[in-house]
Order: structure tokens, then C-alpha cells, then sequence
């Protein structure tokens, strides 16, 4: 994990394997990093590998930052496995608004 601070904005980048096998540290590391920023941005390797524990792990901090006031964001929409992952997953079927500005980077699934 790499954490870059660029114009007050803080950033995470998380590693290339986000499944169940290596989900532990990135968990860790992702609540400390919430705890000391107020905002923060997720970003995302282009080969990410990921599987559903990694969205129960980011739903999990979005719901933890939001009730310690603190707001966190993708630095990209989802794509390639990601977006895969959500659709297998059945999250992108009826998702909030909030859901889709977060996952999608726009208002309302088109």
C-alpha cells in the first residue's frame, strides 16, 4: 500500500490482489488510514484482482467513515474486474444514487 498526500488530498493505493486470501491487511490498513484522514481516495491498480470480500471490505469503510463524519472516494469508476465483479455480485441492480456516485462516478445507473 501507498499513501501520497497532494494538495491536502489524501490518497491509498491499494495493492493488485484485493481477494479473500490477502483482504486482512488491506482491511487494516484501510480503516488506519480513514482514522487519519478526514478525505481520502481509493486508487486502484489497472490488473486488479478482486473478488466480493474486497466491496463488503469498501462498504464496510464507507459505512465508518460515514458515521465518523469522514468521506472517502475512488479515485477512478469501476472498470475491467471491478465492474465485473460488482455486476456478478448483483450490486449494480438497483443501486442508490450514492452507490453509483461512488462506485460509477455519475448520479444514476444509465
Amino acid at each position: 500500500m501507498n499513501i501520497a498526500n497532494q494538495q491536502n488530498e489524501a490518497c491509498l493505493r491499494l495493492p493488485e490482489n484485493l481477494t479473500v486470501r490477502a483482504i486482512v491487511p488491506v482491511r487494516e490498513d484501510m480503516l488506519k488510514f480513514i482514522d487519519a484522514h478526514e478525505a481520502a481516495t481509493i486508487e486502484l491498480s489497472d490488473d486488479v484482482q478482486v473478488d466480493i470480500s474486497f466491496i463488503q471490505i469498501i462498504e464496510a469503510a464507507r459505512a465508518y467513515a460515514g458515521t465518523a463524519g469522514k468521506h472517502i472516494t475512488l479515485a477512478q469508476p469501476a472498470s475491467g474486474a471491478l465492474l465485473e465483479t460488482l455486476r456478478r455480485s448483483g450490486f449494480l441492480e438497483g443501486m442508490s444514487d450514492d452507490d453509483a456516485k461512488f462506485w460509477l462516478h455519475q448520479g444514476k445507473i444509465q
